[in-house]
């Protein structure tokens, strides 16, 4: 494979998780109480033999630099490495000059130095399995400037909201990008992922700041859709866009499901992410867990159904837990009943009895919160 430069951008200014980005980029947050959003991503880059990563982070980076450097990624680490570039620049409280253009312009030099022949820019708030290997063999053969992974969707009215749909041709080539606005049910979604020649994103870079300090990749590669080449890489199979907290939830609901994970994970393809020793789970003579992810290190006494539990969270006897997503550290208290739940970590339940929210509208309980 020619020599490939892996760019994990960090999220765009659409992306909000409520409560949950409070305390650290939407990237670092857990998924099935083992793995972070962000180890999809960068296992998808390893897996495909992209073994130098420049990983940019736009606020927040204490939780992304801990996992990051106590993960290992299977990297030769004589070829490659993962390199991470958290923003420097003051933008004050305005965080709509916190784009990525700015930041790709502050570590160009960073860019330069790996003398790669082509860039795979992906984000770090979706979770889907690609070989971009195959993908940039397409790129390739198809003598495209750039090459953007999409997905046929049908559910953009609810989800991927102002991401970008493509309009193709029937050559698959992109003719122009939409900002999806929830109007129509069915659309090609773009999975912010491209592949380019390096010189091209470099001057894509260069371009984007001369143009406007809050243009994005997204909006100059948009802007571009006349004058390049620009084909579409269809992607199959599972795909989540965590950009609000009800996908967040529903992205740990779906992927639970044993047919779901194994579309994600599986001896193939594995997902790296950071290794913890905690003890087995002790599953007290009272415990009755269905239809459940259970992480190691947990105390399980009262009832669990259709949930996610963290690392090391107890749950104790009367409690039910249904339709919840638990965080690490957390203690559920005698005879609480959460339903349709993100509880965050190092929180503790014990006084109110009963939190409910709905499948459309989760509740969330903050991290370290008492209640």
């Amino acid at each position: 494979m020619s020599k490939v430069l892996g760019l994990l951008n960090f999220e765009p200014s659409y992306v909000y998780v409520k409560g949950i980005e409070d305390f650290r980029p939407i990237s670092a947050a857990s998924i099935l109480g083992r793995y972070r959003v962000i180890d999809f991503m960068l296992s998808n880059f390893t897996n495909s033999g992209i073994d130098s990563i420049k990983v940019y982070i736009k606020n927040r980076p204490r939780s992304i630099v801990e996992h990051i450097t106590r993960t290992s990624y299977n990297i030769n680490s004589k070829r490659g490495k993962i390199h991470l570039l958290h923003g420097e620049n003051n933008f004050g409280n305005n965080e709509l000059f916190n784009v990525d253009i700015q930041a790709f312009k502050t570590y160009m030099e960073f860019v330069d130095i790996e003398n790669s022949s082509y860039v795979v820019i992906a984000p770090s708030h979706f979770i889907f399995k690609q070989d971009f290997s195959e993908m940039l063999s397409y790129h390739i053969a198809s003598k495209n400037d750039i090459t953007v992974l999409y997905q046929k969707a049908t559910d953009t009215d609810q989800n991927y909201l102002m991401g970008d749909i493509l309009s193709l041709d029937e050559n698959k080539r992109v003719t122009k990008f939409h900002k999806n606005r929830g109007k129509y049910k069915n659309g090609n979604v773009s999975l912010e992922t491209y592949i380019m020649p390096t010189l091209t994103f470099k001057q894509l870079v260069d371009e984007a700041a001369a143009t406007s300090s809050l243009y994005s990749l997204s909006d100059i590669i948009a802007d571009s859709a006349k004058v390049l080449k620009i084909g579409a890489y269809q992607h199959h199979g599972f795909c989540a866009c965590i950009s609000t907290l009800k996908a967040y939830y529903d992205a740990n609901m779906q992927i639970k499901k044993e047919k779901e994970m194994l579309k994600l994970i599986n001896e193939d393809w594995p997902i790296y992410t950071m290794t913890n020793d905690s003890c087995p789970t002790l599953y007290k003579p009272s415990a009755k867990v269905n239809g459940s992810i259970v992480a190691n290190g947990c105390q399980i006494e009262g009832t669990v159904i259709n949930s996610v539990i963290g690392r090391n969270v107890i749950i104790k006897e009367g409690a039910v837990v249904k339709d919840s997503v638990i965080m690490p550290d957390t203690l559920i208290d005698k005879n609480v009943k959460l339903e349709c739940a993100v509880v965050d970590r190092l929180s503790i339940i014990t006084h109110i009895k009963d939190l409910k929210g709905t499948k459309e509208e989760p509740i969330y309980i903050k991290r370290g919160d008492r209640i």
